[in-house]
């Protein structure tokens, strides 16, 4: 692609193109996104050079991504997820940057192709244009000022006093407040299938697709016909939590960026707040909570919950069949205002799908964090915490979770 003419029809040369990339991935919109600014600088480049063959999602994903030639991009979306999240923080880098770019870079949805545009940014006749902004922003600050106190007249004179926030918007002020989108990252778990000689093998003919092979309890099965599938289902639990957040945060119009399978780095965690779903179907949030005083951790392949304060204690689920169905589980919402990311980070996760559920809905329900916080210091809404649930499983639904225990510090 040729940079786009100006309204004037002055070509915009390349090296102007460049000024700004180098500009824009210094930001703090990119600067905290190996990949983002990789993707970026790669459309970029090739577009103004014309170079339409580098373009393609394919090529992308083996040049920028590391993929193998040969991989599945249905599979596998990583550019088209990428894409999305740099039209965002192109978005992000033009609504905080306090200076007037001369070029405007934009890549339009459903392309890969950067587009070049020249800005221009007009005073009125007369006007210098530091004392045009300066008026603006003086009116501006006095017409604001004027406004803000008759709305606090007005409160103060109906109510009497202005309400304090609602304990979800205390509890998520960290995330909300942020500048950039949450980053929701759902964890999944390694799947097993049977190979196809053991279908072939074992199965009857029929249209129910999920009717379950007829395999003999002395059947011999070897290595092969067990088949580790890993990066493309989700569990009920996760699923569930993932939708509950979705709704919370669009209710406060607050964006969020989902993220699955390999599809996140500790980088990605330390440019935004996030919210890590899952235990042992999720690394990271093993990984992020490992040194707190509730930790999950397997013995003999089963899930279980330590607490390693004074006595110590394991919450285990003595009752769990062997396909994972139980009448009970425990789960571990924390919240890291400093993460070792520097952002906020939030895990909620059971130790099966239904505490993981269970979870979730504690999140997003003020009548449940209200007595869960009822007792903890007054400035918890400052600290990190933990809190450690309980719940009823009845007909495989988690019933409401009680609290066991909450570390503040």
């Amino acid at each position: 692609m040729q940079p786009e003419p100006s309204p004037s029809s002055a070509p915009i040369s390349s090296e102007r193109v460049r000024a700004t990339l180098e500009r824009i991935l210094a930001s703090p919109a990119f600067r905290n996104s190996r990949q983002c600014q990789k993707f970026l600088e790669h459309v970029v480049l090739n577009s103004i050079s014309g170079h339409e063959e580098q373009l393609k999602e394919r090529t992308i994903g083996i040049d920028v991504f590391g993929r193998d030639p040969g991989y599945d991009t249905s599979n596998d979306p990583v550019v088209r997820v990428r894409a999305t999240e740099v039209r965002k923080r192109l978005a992000q880098y033009y609504q905080e940057s306090g200076q007037p770019e001369d070029v405007r870079i934009e890549i339009p949805s459903g392309s890969y192709r950067a587009e070049v545009h020249a800005q221009q940014h007009a005073a009125p006749a007369g006007t210098p244009p530091e004392q045009n902004a300066a008026t603006l922003r003086g009116w501006t600050i006095w017409v604001l000022a004027g406004v803000a106190c008759a709305a606090a007249a007005s409160v103060w004179t109906l109510r009497g006093k202005t309400p304090a926030p609602g304990i979800l918007e205390r509890f998520w002020a960290p995330v909300l407040e942020s500048r950039q989108p949450v980053l929701v990252y759902c964890g999944q778990p390694v799947v097993y299938f049977l190979s196809r000689e053991v279908h072939a093998r074992y199965g009857a003919p029929s249209k129910a697709g999920a009717a379950p092979l007829a395999i003999p309890a002395d059947a011999s099965l070897k290595g092969s016909d067990i088949v580790p599938v890993t990066e493309q289902f989700v569990g009920i639990g996760n699923t569930h939590t993932s939708a509950l957040l979705a709704g919370f945060f669009a209710q406060r119009d607050k964006p969020v960026e989902f993220r699955y399978a390999s599809d996140i780095s500790f980088s990605d965690l330390r440019s935004s707040p996030a919210v890590l779903i899952g235990a042992f179907s999720n690394l990271w949030t093993l990984e992020m909570t490992s040194q707190f005083r509730f930790v999950f951790e397997r013995e003999g392949g089963s899930g279980r919950i330590r607490d390693r304060s004074g006595e110590t204690r394991v919450y285990e689920l003595a009752q769990q069949a062997p396909d994972g169905r139980t009448p009970e589980d425990y789960a571990l919402v924390t919240r890291q205002v400093n993460a070792a990311t520097g952002k906020v980070l939030i895990t909620a996760a059971g130790i099966t799908q239904y505490g993981t559920r269970a979870a979730g809905e504690f999140l997003t329900d003020a009548r449940l964090l209200e007595a869960a916080l009822a007792k903890a210091p007054a400035d918890w809404p400052s600290k990190s915490l933990q809190v450690l649930l309980h719940a009823e499983v009845y007909k495989d639904t988690p019933a409401a979770p009680k609290v066991l225990a909450v570390q503040v510090w």
